[in-house]
């Protein structure tokens, strides 16, 4: 039995030192484990080695963590106070060092002790929707407007932007919504995920986020707050909760947003997304445009049962519900594509629908009246599907097929709400996913 020391391995950030917690583990102490698979994480930051006024990375981004993953297969066990538990193994306190020695490897082979080796590193970060959120332990612990993945490597990954929904975010974020997963199947770009809430990622509200400039949302910010805060119902807890998730993700485009990114070379500003993630599930056949501003917004009916009176008055009021046909969902998609790509050169991955579960049991449609999307969902699965392929054949995006993936595995078992999937649907999908990023990446 070959006995091989796991080191910390080398992160680099020239002027910043490196502050670590102590380590999670997420493997019992003698478990057998695959190559790359994570067994721990430690919570990081950087702290400025001298005063000299330069804007600190990862700037409103409260959770900034280490994923160690095995370098190899083997049974894995445990160095004595590698983790401390309490709040050491929260806090940043001790200093991250490479030769550190905090676990070791167990393999077949001549009795003895092999050279170390170094811990693989896949990170992770992620924005808190709010600094006053309490978001304790864990992996990526807390509400967050996004939360970001990548693994070190020495040049800046191409970045994977998803905008989509629970069918689009969960395979990414895996099981443990920590995109562990794909740090086993080697990730091979920065992954960003924006999450919903509250505002959903339909095509109009991508497009509005885009091109609005500050001006413009600060009309709309005054708008709000003399609405919802001056207006005749008094404003509760949960109004100004909910308006301030809201107008945190009115107020910036994911697709502008850069990075920080720590990796052995040291810290590197991310690229303008090369390929971006979308939900056809996001889009809905009706949405709400201000009948004086002339944005729009869409909200999941959850979300809208966690806001106050004088938001749901003001929602009332303020806005009014518009019809979308298949053409009008056609066109926002490609007047989307069109102003994000006049500016940058990014590519669009759709997840379509999936478009019947096989227990749809409806054997007269007369009592439906026309258009029967607007009333039948797998009616409208698949006529969205069918613009979707009519897309690829003008707009060149890439559709992840979960319609054909949910026919193979058994929609109803796999897929049982159209947008929730298993685990073993999620892993599908993340494959698809990923092989269609690739293949942007390839072609430029």
């Amino acid at each position: 039995m070959t006995e091989i020391p796991l080191c910390l391995g080398s992160l680099a950030a020239p002027e910043f030192a490196i502050k670590r917690s102590g380590i999670v583990w997420l493997q019992p102490d003698g478990a057998y484990c695959r190559r790359r698979q994570v067994i721990g994480f430690c919570n990081i930051s950087l702290q400025p080695q001298a005063p000299d006024g330069k804007a600190k990375p990862f700037a409103g981004e409260a959770a900034l963590q280490v994923a160690l993953a095995a370098p190899a297969a083997g049974r894995f066990r445990i160095a004595p106070e590698s983790s401390l538990g309490g709040y050491l193994n929260f806090l940043g306190v001790q200093l991250w060092e490479p030769s550190a020695v905090v676990g070791f490897l167990e393999r077949d082979g001549e009795p003895g002790q092999a050279a170390p080796l170094p811990l693989l590193h896949g990170m992770l970060a992620g924005r808190l929707l709010t600094g006053l959120a309490d978001y304790g332990t864990g992996l990526l612990p807390g509400w967050h407007s996004h939360v970001r993945a990548w693994q070190d490597q020495a040049e800046t990954p191409p970045t994977l932007l998803s905008l989509g929904i629970c069918d689009a975010a969960g395979p990414l974020m895996g099981e443990r919504s920590a995109f562990l997963e794909l740090f086993e199947d080697q990730l091979p770009c920065h992954i960003v995920v924006v999450a919903n809430n509250v505002l959903v990622p339909s095509a109009p509200c991508l497009l509005d986020q885009f091109v609005r400039t500050a001006d413009m949302y600060d009309l709309i910010a005054r708008d709000i707050a003399e609405a919802v805060f001056g207006g005749p119902v008094p404003p509760a807890p949960e109004d100004y909760l909910f308006i301030g998730a809201l107008l945190d993700s009115l107020r910036r485009s994911p697709i502008r947003e850069t990075y920080d990114i720590i990796t052995p070379a040291g810290l590197q500003k991310s690229r303008p997304p090369a390929a971006i993630l979308l939900s056809s599930s996001a889009e809905p056949l009706q949405i709400m445009r201000h009948k004086q501003l002339g944005y729009r917004i869409q909200l999941f009916h959850f979300h809208l049962a966690a806001a106050g009176a004088a938001t749901r008055a003001w929602l009332r009021n303020a806005f009014a519900r518009e019809s979308r046909s298949m053409a009008d969902v056609r066109r926002d998609y490609l007047e989307f594509f069109s102003a994000v790509q006049a500016e940058m050169d990014a590519k669009f991955i759709i997840v379509n629908r999936m478009s019947t579960s096989g227990r749809e049991n409806i054997a007269i449609y007369t009592p439906f009246e026309a258009p029967m999307c607007q009333s039948l969902a797998h009616i409208a699965a698949k006529e969205i599907n069918l613009m979707l392929h009519e897309l690829a054949a003008c707009a060149g995006i890439e559709i992840v097929d979960v319609d054909a993936i949910a026919a193979e595995c058994g929609g109803a078992q796999h897929l049982p709400d159209g947008v929730h999937q298993s685990g073993e649907m999620q892993g599908r999908i993340r494959l698809e996913i990923l092989s269609k990023t690739l293949l942007f990446l390839k072609k430029k």
